[in-house]
């Protein structure tokens, strides 16, 4: 894999080509012009301007690095480090899931909730990257959240990104949820959000290498025989900490949207509501106090 010289029109066609072994066409170009962007500043308008642009030879070893590492089908975000996500850029590494689409969604409609109550008290359940809870941090500083997980490498990223944002209204906890001495605070709090794993084992034969190969299994799955696991134990630990009037708020499973509203409303949860996502898929559940 030698690039044939340092101009950057021509790394691209190269490396595009190199890429088409494991992505389509378009999505090779784009990687690769990504790849360029974030680590050169230059994007497409530069180079209509300066299509002579070149790069030297310790910038043209960290893009060849990149690309060998987007062909062992490495996703892009753990090669750059980083994502966006809510407007946000986040730091990311193999220790957290990369922030999905879907749960900039989920900061979306919690977040209508949270709009008359600008000073409420909120808990991440499985926080991960700190994705959702700097997200509301951020679109709610007069708000306190704190931030839970089991992983202290996560927690460790999850610090990293409320100090580089300088979002000082989240605390992050480690807390294993599942663990029955684990409890929240009693009447403590006006939202309890959570996209905890719902990827069931026998889920693995479809998912892609790119997942399966490279992000944390402890965020991503659990066991067939009890997929529910997370929501049960979090409905009912949140049935005593959850405000009269609060929410809880979950990202799910598809496949399991009427057995965790059933869930919530044996708990004494009301209003549950099952949502979907910009896919048309059940992918949220809500419900009040």
């Amino acid at each position: 894999m030698k690039a044939p010289n340092n101009k950057i029109t021509d790394l691209i066609r190269f490396y595009s080509n190199e890429l088409k072994a494991v992505y389509s066409d378009m999505e090779a170009r784009s990687l690769v012009e990504q790849l360029i962007q974030s680590f050169f500043y230059i994007d497409k308008l530069k180079l209509i301007k300066n299509p002579e642009t070149r790069l030297n030879e310790s910038e043209m070893l960290r893009l060849h690095f990149a690309i060998k590492e987007l062909k062992q089908n490495k996703p892009i975000q753990y090669v750059l480090s980083q994502t966006e996500f809510d407007g946000l850029i986040f730091n990311v590494d193999n220790n957290v899931l990369i922030p999905r689409p879907e749960t900039e969604e989920l900061v979306g409609l919690v977040s209508v909730f949270l709009s008359k109550r600008p000073k409420a008290c909120i808990a991440d359940i499985g926080t991960g990257s700190g994705c959702i809870a700097i997200s509301i941090a951020n679109r709610f500083p007069d708000s306190t959240i704190h931030g839970f997980d089991v992983s202290l490498t996560a927690l460790a990223v999850a610090k990293r990104n409320s100090s580089l944002l300088n979002v000082n209204n989240v605390t992050f906890f480690e807390k294993d949820i599942l663990n029955n001495k684990v409890q929240l605070h009693d009447d403590f709090y006006d939202l309890i959000v959570s996209n905890p794993p719902y990827v069931t084992e026998s889920d693995k034969a479809q998912m892609k290498p790119n997942v399966l190969d490279y992000e944390p299994e402890l965020a991503l799955f659990v066991p067939d025989d009890d997929p529910l696991i997370f929501y049960r134990t979090i409905i009912l630990k949140a049935v005593t900490s959850i405000k009269k009037g609060g929410m809880l708020a979950f990202e799910i499973n598809e496949r399991f949207g009427s057995e965790i509203c059933q869930l919530m409303q044996s708990a004494g949860f009301n209003d549950c509501n099952i949502e979907i996502d910009l896919n048309k898929k059940d992918r949220f559940v809500t419900g009040l106090k």
